[in-house]
């Protein structure tokens, strides 16, 4: 699962932040000091997506399938 968060300063784009990690514990923790750094009572706008399926590019090949790329399907949190 990863997460995406859109950090924005009056309707200006800042930054996003891609969190991956297979650690359910690690990755929220992640996202809370995130979410912690940008807080909304400085004017902060945060838009939290996450994603846990993705779009996979593959190459067949005689000698087996390669991933050539992978693309996460992100969705909102509403949060």
């Amino acid at each position: 699962m990863r997460y995406k968060v859109k950090i924005t300063k009056e309707e200006k784009p800042l930054c996003e932040v891609v969190i991956e990690n297979n650690d359910h514990r690690t990755r929220e923790e992640i996202l809370a000091l995130v979410l912690d750094r940008f807080p909304t009572a400085e004017g902060f706008e945060r838009e939290v997506l996450f994603s846990d399926d993705e779009v996979r590019y593959l190459k067949s090949t005689p000698t087996g399938i390669e991933v050539l790329a992978l693309q996460p399907i992100y969705r909102s949190t509403n949060s």
